[in-house]
């Protein structure tokens, strides 16, 4: 016979015992490997976060001028953001004013054009007590030499 065959011949087989076909019922569910480092890995990182380890490796400290970079331009973002919210709410406030003003013009121009009138001035001469005379003549214009 060649070796094969010798090994295969030579491997006892052993007949189950009755304590171990119990054993045999119950299933036994491993994890693959990958799966496992995996997860003791993101435990790892997780307790390195909370423990504050994570500051201290290499592979993560590389990234610490990119992260920076983003900080700083997260901030511009904000203070911009403030900014510009800050113009608008001014630039309303002011265009408000404007229409207030604006508004506020067209009645006064509407009051002095009333008051100017030759009915108004009338009334308001006799409420006085001042009586008015028209002048019937033509107008003459003096020049001067």
């Amino acid at each position: 016979m060649s070796q094969i065959d010798d090994k295969i011949d030579s491997t006892p087989i052993s007949t189950p015992d009755p304590k171990s076909s119990s054993e045999l019922d119950q299933v036994v569910i491993t994890m693959p490997a990958k799966l496992k480092r995996a997860l003791v890995g993101i435990w790892h990182f997780i307790r390195s976060l909370f423990t504050g380890e994570v500051i201290l490796n290499p592979s993560v400290s590389k990234g610490y001028d990119y992260l920076a970079y983003i900080a700083v331009l997260l901030l511009i973002n904000i203070i911009t953001l403030f900014s510009s919210l800050h113009m608008e709410i001014r630039v309303n406030q002011l265009s408000e004013r404007v229409r207030l003003l604006s508004e506020r013009a067209v009645r006064t121009e509407e009051q002095r054009i009333k008051a100017t009138t030759h009915s108004s001035i009338v009334k308001a001469l006799e409420q006085r007590g001042i009586a008015l005379t028209d002048c019937y003549e033509p107008m003459t214009i003096i020049k001067e030499k």
